[in-house]
């Protein structure tokens, strides 16, 4: 990340109001409005869903926010009513593979999850795996660009099931988000906490208006 861009992002989600003939519409404004190439923010469109259980929005869109800043009102569905926002969560950029030096074909969203009722003691060692070994380790068995880790801020607008604690942002280019595919050994097993966190996000998205 640029030096000087704010840890804080919003992620939004995005729909489409009115079904298929609303579609070409709505496609067109969320690409029309993307910021341009360069800018720590983003819009999305859904690429792949790995996994069951959570229906992603079709349009993320990310903004950077300054510490007691809210997230802006002023969306797509200002320019487009038949877009409509789903959800709006706050997310802390808490730990980087390395500096954004290329703008990224797609990105790779996990949402992460330590385990019920886990205590202080156990969530420094869930965290310092999580940074120190895995994120590195998925970042380069799928060929990321880089990795970011996240820790949930704030809720503006919740998903109809509760926002993951992490969400870890893999950005990879055209070849890996075509293939999307672990490639290399199994990961490192990590401590116990870290065996019993879940993973309630897994979603591929490719950027807009590169």
């Amino acid at each position: 990340m640029a030096p000087g861009v704010s840890p804080l992002a919003s992620w939004t989600g995005w729909d489409v109001r009115g079904g298929a003939s609303a579609e070409p519409s709505a496609v067109e404004t969320f690409t029309r409005t993307a910021p341009p190439d360069g800018s720590p923010d983003a819009h999305y469109e859904l690429l792949a869903l790995a996994g069951r259980g959570f229906r992603p929005p079709r349009f993320l869109s990310t903004v950077h926010l300054e510490e007691d800043g809210d997230a802006a009102d002023d969306g797509p569905e200002r320019v487009d009513p038949t877009l409509r926002r789903t959800w709006s969560l706050v997310y802390r950029r808490i730990a980087e593979t390395g500096p954004e030096e290329v703008t990224p074909f797609a990105v790779y969203l996990l949402g992460v999850d330590p385990p019920e009722g886990v205590t202080d003691e156990e969530l420094i060692v869930f965290n310092e795996f999580y940074t120190e070994v895995h994120l590195p380790e998925v970042a380069e068995r799928r060929h990321a660009l880089r990795a970011v880790r996240y820790a949930l801020e704030r809720v503006i607008q919740p998903p109809y099931k509760p926002p993951p604690r992490f969400l870890a942002v893999y950005e990879v280019d055209e070849a890996s988000a075509s293939n999307r595919r672990h490639i290399g050994p199994p990961y490192a097993k990590g401590p116990d906490v870290w065996q019993r966190h879940t993973t309630p996000w897994r979603l591929w998205y490719t950027r807009l208006g590169r």
